[in-house]
């Protein structure tokens, strides 16, 4: 199965005040938790269950797009990222190939999801046959979230900064969901959120060097 993985990395962080994507956090750049767990997610399901695994980084950023590049991953400039997260999810799913049979999306600023945790997700939602997965916490749905092929024209003509919600909306009886721990689907929204995790710092993943081929 062909497995598209999109980083999306192009927010502005203006409820932060500033690129929060970058802001240290246990001494890595806070975009950087995500991304390893992302690759080793990917590395994983390649390696145990034999799935054709992407990785695609979509940014906005220079710094971002060039450590993707040294890590051996696609990467996709955003140019558009004005208009929200639309654009991300649009440039992913161009990126993901017409070819790809699951389009996977990954948020920048959540960094304690952790990798066996996303390898059960993808796990889970190859096999429950919906067209839509995402995570969940006592309910309230999150990030990462999954769309199959069949949906693969929508994430292309979305518009507007409404995010592949609107999908799932318009579709609600084809979405599953898995229910993960609310800690996991933590973000870095405002400053407070960054002070409170650096005086109760959270056990982050550790990544490796991983290429797409």
């Amino acid at each position: 199965m062909n497995l598209s993985f999109v980083f999306m990395a192009s927010g502005f962080g203006k409820r932060f005040g500033a690129n929060k994507l970058y802001v240290p956090l246990e001494g890595k750049p806070l975009y950087r938790h995500g991304l390893e767990c992302l690759m080793e997610t990917a590395v994983r399901l390649r390696q145990e269950d034999g799935h054709q695994v992407r990785l695609v980084v979509v940014s906005q950023y220079r710094k971002i797009l060039e450590d993707g590049e040294r890590l051996g991953l696609e990467t996709v400039y955003n140019g558009a990222s004005d208009e929200g997260i639309t654009a991300s999810l649009r440039l992913g799913t161009e990126a993901g190939g017409e070819d790809g049979d699951i389009f996977l999306f990954f948020v920048a600023d959540q960094p304690y999801m952790k990798s066996a945790t996303l390898t059960e997700f993808v796990r889970g939602f190859i096999k429950s046959g919906f067209g839509m997965g995402c995570v969940c916490s006592m309910g309230k749905r999150g990030n990462p979230a999954a769309f199959s092929r069949l949906y693969r024209e929508e994430l292309l003509s979305l518009r507007g900064d409404k995010g592949g919600s609107v999908i799932m909306k318009k579709h609600p009886m084809d979405v599953w969901s898995m229910e993960v721990s609310e800690n996991e689907l933590k973000d870095i929204d405002v400053q407070a959120d960054l002070d409170r995790e650096q005086e109760q710092p959270g056990k982050m993943q550790a990544g490796k060097r991983w290429n797409n081929e």
